[in-house]
């Protein structure tokens, strides 16, 4: 990583520690994802994630909801970018990390290194859940029902999730289908269907 990249990325990470506005001990700050793995698109984004150990936050809610809803607060107010690239950052459980390729920017050094040929996959099989999220998406915005759609995108977040743990890691079938749903912004369309949701049913006409 070029000296004023890297430099770059941890000013940062440390603006977004700060953000997060909760006591954490950071243990590395690594660069995760499309990114580091050589298979971005021109929809990826810069993963750059705190590395931290969940069990050790304290807080009233549970670690990793807290931080992704940060990640998605961040996320909504800024948009900051590394020659183009725009920038997300997030947090990461030491216990629990990522199993793509990951530099690390305290060590600058690489920690998994990229595969030089990218895993093969069954496009087929990826098309095929891709359409059946799809059909899903579709019937909960149909309903415009505030629990059908946050049911959908709970179970959507718990199957990339799933896919990330399994061996094949960034290139599992539920990792590629989300990704799809999310380049072709269906993913976009069902939360902001849930927000508007939500706030008409805090509203009083």
């Amino acid at each position: 990583v070029k000296p004023e990249v890297r430099a770059a990325l941890l000013k940062i990470a440390q603006d977004f520690e700060q953000f997060i506005d909760v006591p954490i001990q950071v243990e590395d700050i690594i660069i995760a994802g499309a990114q580091a793995n050589l298979t971005y698109s021109e929809y990826s984004d810069l993963d750059l994630h705190l590395v931290v150990d969940y069990s050790t936050v304290d807080c009233a809610r549970e670690a990793a909801e807290l931080f992704d809803s940060k990640r998605l607060l961040f996320k909504e107010k800024h948009r900051i970018e590394i020659r183009g690239i725009p920038v997300e950052p997030g947090v990461e459980d030491l216990r629990n990390p990522t199993v793509s390729a990951a530099y690390s920017l305290i060590k600058n050094q690489w920690l998994r290194e990229p595969q030089k040929t990218p895993p093969e996959y069954d496009r087929a099989e990826v098309e095929r859940w891709t359409d059946i999220w799809t059909r899903m998406i579709q019937a909960a915005t149909q309903s415009q029902s505030l629990p059908a759609a946050r049911s959908v995108l709970k179970l959507l977040r718990k199957y990339r999730k799933l896919g990330l743990s399994q061996p094949g890691g960034e290139f599992s079938i539920p990792n590629l289908v989300y990704k799809s749903l999310r380049n072709s912004q269906d993913i976009a369309d069902l939360q902001h269907l849930v927000d508007r949701l939500h706030d008409q049913e805090l509203s009083v006409k």
